[in-house]
């Protein structure tokens, strides 16, 4: 179950890393008018501006297409005379996951989407822990009053409730950005980083191999990097592990409530909204179903792989 935990985990990260070459309105490579384009999703020149895959083909001298041949703003509702009613239209061999209310391909967002969940769920949990290792180690290591001032720091920002804190401070940016809502969600996540850090430090700091190395006149600062974080940062890297998962649920939790990414840039949360508003069309069934299964496969897939490093590192397997 971790191996397949895993594998989800680095399958929703290649999908992010390359969601531009995988879900996109332009092909891989084409050869049109002369002239050959290889990759032009990526640097979107301005001779193919406008283009899709369905402008392209009549004309081409050949293409090469994208997996998934819908960019996730494309509205193909004119593009596909053929169909009958209005969208949105359920899953077919054209649209694997079908469209939404106004003909986007849910799978193009979905895989979209994954980018920006994610980069906000890892951004968050580097940045949280970053500052909960520093802050933990200097109160584990010096003590005194350092220790006394950043644990009262733990405990004031242990009692705001997280998802009110976070709506209040997102609503305050009014026009939130990528990497405001990173910088916010960090801020309230570095506490339990800081907490595993501190007891850590100070059940290292009386081991003998640390009295050894000040014996032989090493600095603190040497003791610090070298001896004490690198073996107290286990536990923070499961709990590190743990918190991708509840980054995913926060992220997407601000993006139903209208206070992440604005649209029309796709998020897992997004989807929901757009399922949400679809609840006229009781047979949608698709918009609130695959947005669901990504966000609920990644924190279970982060869940399990955070359990197992803690069984390893506690050795227990």
């Amino acid at each position: 179950m971790t191996r397949v935990a895993a594998a989800v985990l680095v399958a929703w990260l290649v999908l992010a890393l390359f969601a531009d070459l995988i879900a996109s309105e332009l092909p891989l490579a084409v050869r049109v008018d002369g002239q050959t384009w290889l990759l032009p999703a990526l640097g979107r020149p301005n001779a193919l501006r406008g283009e899709t895959h369905a402008t392209l083909a009549p004309r081409a001298e050949w293409l090469v297409r994208a997996p998934v041949p819908f960019g996730p703003l494309q509205t193909v509702v004119t593009l596909e005379p053929d169909r009958a009613g209005a969208p949105p239209w359920g899953p077919d061999a054209r649209h694997l996951l079908g469209t939404d209310e106004i003909g986007r391909d849910v799978l193009s967002r979905l895989i979209h989407g994954a980018r920006v969940t994610l980069l906000v769920a890892f951004g968050v949990v580097l940045l949280s822990t970053a500052l909960g290792v520093v802050l933990g180690a200097l109160a584990g290591l010096k003590g005194g009053v350092i220790d006394l001032l950043i644990s009262r720091l733990i405990e004031v920002a242990s009692t705001f409730p997280t998802i009110f804190f976070l709506m209040v401070i997102v609503a305050a940016l009014r026009a939130p950005s990528l990497w405001a809502v990173v910088l916010v969600l960090a801020a309230t996540r570095w506490i339990e980083a800081a907490r595993l850090m501190r007891a850590e430090v100070q059940r290292l700091a009386g081991l003998d191999f640390v009295q050894a190395a000040r014996a032989l006149g090493a600095s603190e600062l040497h003791v610090l990097l070298v001896h004490l974080v690198p073996n107290a940062l286990r536990p923070v890297g499961v709990s590190a592990t743990f918190a991708v998962g509840t980054a995913v649920l926060l992220e997407s939790g601000l993006s139903f409530l209208g206070l992440s990414v604005p649209p029309p840039g796709p998020t897992w949360g997004e989807l929901l909204v757009q399922a949400h508003r679809t609840l006229v069309h009781p047979g949608a069934w698709w918009l609130a179903l695959f947005p669901g299964l990504a966000i609920a496969s990644v924190v279970l897939a982060t869940q399990a792989v955070g359990h197992a490093l803690q069984r390893r590192f506690d050795g227990r397997a």
